[in-house]
């Protein structure tokens, strides 16, 4: 969904924080390649594609997947870009899959395929962690 978004932190590591304009009560993470990308500063107003925050929901419901007008760099293969999300952080299938706009299971067989160190837990599905849990 596109939002506007006032940036209300930018931390020295070019990771971001910023509030939902509308209601200025839901915090919204900036990961760092967007909010370097797109120079962003502390009262800034930008305009953000944004998704539910599946991995810290609870304090920042939110996370920035694009910023307008300031297009991330991306390689041109799944892999390539599963490879520069990865590179900012640790990310589960189901993450990689919203930032890239792919499919879980796509993002999941190239994840087996880069034989990444731990593979088998970033691989894992929704499905699996429901399974896992019970």
């Amino acid at each position: 969904m596109e939002t506007e978004l006032l940036v209300t932190n930018v931390l020295a590591t070019g990771t971001a924080f910023g509030v939902l304009s509308e209601d200025m009560t839901q915090n919204v993470f900036i990961p760092s390649k967007h909010a370097i990308n797109a120079g962003l500063r502390p009262g800034q107003k930008i305009l953000a594609q944004i998704v539910p925050n599946v991995t810290h929901g609870e304090k920042t419901p939110w996370v920035v997947i694009s910023i307008e007008g300031h297009e991330p760099t991306t390689g041109t293969t799944l892999r390539e870009r599963v490879r520069q999300e990865l590179a900012n952080g640790p990310a589960t299938s189901y993450e990689l899959a919203k930032m890239l706009d792919a499919d879980v299971r796509d993002v999941e067989d190239e994840l087996r395929a880069m034989k990444l160190p731990h593979t088998e837990l970033w691989a894992l599905g929704m499905s699996d962690l429901t399974e896992v849990s019970a």
